[in-house]
C-alpha cells in the first residue's frame, strides 16, 4: 500500500515539471516561428515569379513559381512536425570559477514516430542577473525517431556569484534555411560561480618547520623527515636500515635514529573591512581582494595545509582545514559573499602565536609584522601575482591600468 500524502507529493512534483531524479522535465511553454533573412529573399524572388507568370502566362514561370511555393510549405511543415515532439532535460551546473569555461549539460529525446529532427540548436536565455552573458549553443545534428542524445552547451563567467537559469530555446532552419521554429522550455537552474582563480607566486604559502617542543616525534617506520630527534631502544619491526650501529655498541643494545617530523602551520587568509570600504573609489577592490584571497586557500589546501577563512565585516570564520572539502567551503562562501550589505564591526582573529597569518587589504605590503601577520596590498599585484599582466579585467581598475601594471 501506498502513502497518500506521498502519491499527492509525486503528483504535485509531475504537474510542476520535475521528474522524481530532480530533473526538470521539458514541456515547452511557448513556440514561435520566423522567417529568416534568407526566407526573405526568397519570398520576394517568389513574388517576382508569381507577377512573371501572371504577366507572361508562360509555363516554365508558373512550374517555378509552384515549387517555390511548396518549398516554403515542406519547409515550415518538416521542421515543425519533428520539433513539436521534441521534449529536453537540463542537467544540474557544477560549482566552477569565474573565468573558466562552464559546460551545461542537456538530454534531448524525440518522442516522434516518423519524424527525425535535424540541424538544432540549444541556446540558454541569459537571465536578468547576467545579461551579457554569451552561452555557446549545443548543436544537434541529427536525432531520429524515438531517440535520444545528451548534448553539452558551455558558458564563461566574468563575475563570481549566483546564476539563475531559467529558459532553454530549441531551434532549427531545416531543411532550407528560409524559416525558423523555435521552442522555450522552463527549466529552472541556479549556478554558484566562485571567485578567479589567480596564478599567484607560490612563496605566498610557505610551510614552516617546528622547533622544539613544538616538533611531533615520529618514528623512522613512519616518518620521513631527515632533522635528528635522539635515540630510542630498538623495537620489533624497526625496519634494519634505522638501527644506529656505532651508538648500539657503546650502549651494548640495540638502539635505532628517531626523526623529527616536520610539521606545516595554520593558515589564517583574513581579508580586511578596508577591502569593502574602498569600493566607491575602486570599485574592483572588494573583487580583487576576495580572488586573492580564494586563490590563497587553493593553494594552501593543494599543498597539504590547514587555511582558514577570516572576513569578520561579513560575518564569514572558516576554521582550518585540511583536504578539498574545507577548500570548497571556503570558496564557495567566498563565492556568495555579497559586498553590497552593510559591514559588520571589524574584530580581532585571534589565532595562536604558531600559526601563519595573511592580511589582504589596500595599502602598503609587510612581508612580515608582529604575530607572524604578513600584510598583502591588493592594489599592487606584482606583490601577489607571478605575471601582473594576467590579472582578468573584471578584476581591473582605474588603479591597475596598463602602464601602471608595467611600471611596478
Amino acid at each position: 500500500m501506498t502513502d497518500p500524502a506521498t502519491d499527492l507529493a509525486l503528483g504535485l512534483m509531475t504537474d510542476a515539471g520535475l521528474d522524481h531524479s530532480g530533473g526538470a522535465l521539458s514541456r515547452p511553454i511557448r513556440r514561435k516561428s520566423k522567417i529568416t533573412f534568407g526566407g526573405l529573399i526568397y519570398i520576394t524572388v517568389t513574388i517576382f515569379l508569381a507577377i512573371g507568370a501572371v504577366n507572361s502566362q508562360n509555363n516554365l514561370l508558373f512550374w517555378l513559381f509552384g515549387v517555390s511555393i511548396a518549398t516554403l510549405i515542406v519547409s515550415g511543415l518538416f521542421s515543425g512536425s519533428a520539433l513539436m515532439q521534441v521534449r529536453l532535460e537540463a542537467q544540474a551546473i557544477p560549482d566552477a570559477p569565474a573565468g573558466e569555461r562552464v559546460r551545461v549539460h542537456y538530454l534531448v529525446s524525440n518522442h516522434s514516430k516518423f519524424f527525425p529532427l535535424f540541424a538544432g540548436l540549444i541556446a540558454e536565455l541569459p537571465g536578468k542577473e547576467h545579461p551579457d552573458t554569451r552561452f555557446e549553443p549545443a548543436a544537434i545534428l541529427h536525432l531520429g525517431p524515438k531517440g535520444q542524445i545528451k548534448l553539452a552547451g558551455s558558458f564563461v563567467p566574468q563575475s563570481r556569484g549566483r546564476y539563475s537559469l531559467g529558459q532553454i530555446r530549441l531551434s532549427t532552419r531545416f531543411p532550407f534555411g528560409l524559416l525558423q521554429k523555435s521552442l522555450v522550455f522552463q527549466c529552472h537552474r541556479s549556478a554558484l560561480v566562485l571567485p578567479y582563480q589567480l596564478e599567484i607566486k607560490p612563496e605566498l604559502v610557505r610551510i614552516v618547520q617546528g622547533h622544539g617542543e613544538e616538533v611531533r616525534r615520529h618514528t623512522i617506520s613512519s616518518g620521513s623527515s631527515t632533522e635528528y630527534w635522539g635515540l630510542r631502544e630498538y623495537s620489533p619491526g624497526d625496519p634494519k636500515r634505522s638501527i644506529a650501529w656505532k651508538q648500539s655498541v657503546r650502549h651494548g643494545k640495540l638502539v635505532v635514529i628517531e626523526h623529527a617530523v616536520s610539521i606545516s602551520t595554520k593558515l589564517w587568509v583574513w581579508i580586511a573591512a578596508e577591502c569593502f570600504e574602498s569600493c566607491d573609489d575602486d570599485p574592483s577592490a572588494a573583487e580583487r581582494a576576495i580572488a586573492l584571497g580564494a586563490s590563497l586557500v587553493t593553494q594552501a589546501s593543494r599543498r597539504g595545509i590547514p587555511v582558514g577563512l577570516w572576513v569578520p565585516s561579513r560575518g564569514i570564520r572558516m576554521s582550518p582545514s585540511i583536504g578539498k572539502a574545507g577548500m570548497m567551503r571556503s570558496l564557495r562562501a567566498l563565492g556568495a559573499l555579497d559586498i553590497s550589505l552593510e559591514g559588520q564591526r571589524e574584530s580581532p582573529l585571534g589565532a595562536s602565536s604558531t600559526d601563519d597569518v595573511i592580511v589582504l587589504k589596500p595599502g602598503q605590503s609587510l612581508s612580515s609584522t608582529s604575530g607572524g601577520v604578513r600584510v598583502l596590498d591588493i592594489n599592487d599585484p606584482s606583490g601577489w601575482l607571478i605575471d601582473p599582466s594576467t590579472i582578468p579585467p573584471a578584476l581591473d581598475s582605474l588603479v591597475l591600468d596598463a602602464s601602471q601594471v608595467v611600471e611596478r
